[in-house]
């Protein structure tokens, strides 16, 4: 029921919004939407990623403007020159509906009325092809393809991380026959960058570690409140890598959007950090030396740094059975690890040298399209796009 009354709305909203549809397009503004963090960090993922090269490498090309939840968080925008408004209030929705240009990584496009003379680019909020989209699990309805179908009619183009992620996921899960920009995602330009190592090096001085600390990312997928099967063995986990490195080790847990903390972080051990208000993930994977998730895509971006990771996944017959996913989880090529036992004879294995090219692997696996060029390349994309008459 509740996928029909999203529709239903949707289609009240366009006929509230149409008086905004009267403003002209402004040819040079480009707004900027961001899901990734929620409220907790919107100014974050693929969007921010691709501001920030703007900033650097174009700045007085385009007025840039960004929606949040909270825009007094981001008074700091201000300084850039960027421009700041809030989620449907009137100045917000006439911003939305007059930027040339729209850059998302998923929000708005369900049932926002973008005009014709609009370019709305989906860089998407996660790479590869792990977990079943909403349109592509059992019991999906024909509501959730109707607006699955209206995203992709209101999308210009399509950014995608690899091939896989454009047959299954963009062809198949949100139904979409426009452009696909084979790109990659902008946030993971970093990889590829002597920037990188920077970045590790300011995560451990706004944590307070000293530099020669190593860290292990614990960073697993959404699931609801009550349904966690088995919490991560952390005070085992790091009482094991320091007795086998002979290092000292610190685990920093950052828990989904959409959940307050991991089943790890519970504040009882000091060498356990809680990193989930941390502002940027990028940066976090800049200076794990090892990453530890389940489902979640973050293991697409980590993968890119060439270190070792760990699939934790206590739950997985559970989870295949309610979401399932588009490539066989056993084809990943990592470790899975279905309870504490099994989470130490993988590490011990990592640490002994093994699966040192299972990384490489997936992305060969699942077709990388990952440079360090996205946000070149979407740049060169837009500015050809834009040069086209607008069809308002």
């Amino acid at each position: 029921m509740k996928y029909y009354v999203k529709y239903i709305l949707q289609k009240l909203i366009v006929l509230c919004l149409l008086p905004f549809r009267l403003l002209p397009i402004k040819q040079n503004r480009i707004l900027f939407l961001s899901l990734e963090g929620g409220s907790t960090w919107e100014y974050s993922c693929n969007p921010r990623a691709f501001c920030e090269y703007l900033l650097a490498e174009a700045p007085d090309e385009y007025e840039i403007v960004w929606l949040f939840r909270e825009p007094e968080k981001y008074a700091f925008l201000h300084e850039k020159g960027i421009r700041t408004a809030r989620h449907f209030t009137p100045r917000g929705l006439a911003y939305a509906l007059t930027s040339r240009i729209v850059i998302t990584n998923g929000g708005y496009l369900t049932w926002f009325p973008f005009r014709r003379g609009q370019i709305c680019v989906n860089t998407w909020h996660g790479g590869g092809a792990y977990k079943r989209l909403e349109n592509d699990m059992t019991g999906a309805n024909r509501a959730t393809r109707k607006r699955m179908e209206y995203s992709a009619r209101h999308t210009a183009a399509f950014l995608s991380s690899c091939e896989v992620f454009s047959r299954l996921v963009i062809r198949k899960g949100f139904l979409y026959k426009g452009k696909i920009l084979p790109i990659g995602m902008p946030r993971n330009d970093i990889f590829f960058s002597p920037a990188c190592s920077e970045r590790a090096r300011s995560v451990r001085e706004e944590l307070g570690l000293p530099a020669d600390y190593r860290l292990v990312l614990y960073a697993p997928t959404f699931r609801p409140a009550g349904t966690i099967k088995e919490a991560l063995p952390a005070e085992t986990l790091l009482d094991y890598l320091i007795k086998q490195t002979g290092e000292d080790w610190r685990l920093l847990c950052r828990a989904h959007i959409q959940v307050e903390s991991t089943p790890a972080s519970s504040g009882k051990d000091d060498r356990i950090l809680d990193v989930t208000a941390y502002p940027e993930t990028q940066s976090l994977l800049c200076a794990a030396d090892l990453l530890i998730t389940d489902y979640s895509s973050i293991l697409w971006d980590y993968a890119l740094t060439d270190r070792p990771i760990l699939l934790f996944t206590p739950d997985l017959e559970e989870y295949t059975g309610t979401r399932g996913f588009y490539y066989d989880i056993q084809d990943w090529g990592f470790p899975l690890c279905r309870n504490k036992d099994e989470l130490l004879t993988a590490l011990e294995e990592t640490l002994a040298g093994a699966h040192r090219d299972a990384s490489a692997r997936h992305q060969a696996l699942l077709g990388s399209y990952e440079t360090g060029h996205a946000c070149e390349e979407l740049l060169r994309y837009l500015r050809q796009a834009s040069s086209s008459s607008i069809r308002s």
